[in-house]
């Protein structure tokens, strides 16, 4: 008699379904963000209890402020260069602006399809506000 070294993994249809249901989560969290700019991933990440949910809910909510950021910046340099009366200077302050945009969609694309796959995927330029998904569930 041969001893049974592999034991073969049974997946039942609940627990393939929940791991379904947690990368839709995951990605539509970074889709989210696109509309609620960080109260969706702060959502996600107060609600969910999903580790691999609340990870994706941070890297999306570090992205948004990145991008929040940048885009008052690149706001205030079109104000701040629009009262001097210099156009090179508000156009270049405007394409900063659309450039972020575009990145924000494409990198938030990006990053809800890794979702869905099971991968973890972080924005490559964001800052690091949030570290930790440890969040508190009480007020």
């Amino acid at each position: 008699m041969v001893p049974d070294t592999a034991t073969p993994s049974v997946e039942t249809a609940a627990t393939r379904s929940q791991s379904t249901v947690v990368r839709t989560l995951a990605a539509g969290t970074h889709l989210l963000a696109l509309v609620t700019w960080i109260v969706g991933p702060l959502l996600v990440m107060w609600l969910s209890r999903s580790e691999y949910a609340k990870e994706h809910a941070r890297n999306a909510l570090n992205w948004q402020l990145t991008v929040g950021i940048v885009a008052y910046v690149a706001g205030a340099l079109v104000v701040a260069t629009s009262l001097t009366s210099d156009s090179l200077f508000v156009l270049w302050s405007s394409v900063l602006g659309v450039l972020v945009l575009g990145a924000n969609l494409l990198f938030c694309a990006v990053a809800a399809v890794r979702a869905l796959r099971g991968e973890q995927w972080e924005y490559p330029v964001a800052i690091r506000v949030t570290e930790s998904t440890d969040v508190s569930r009480t007020f």
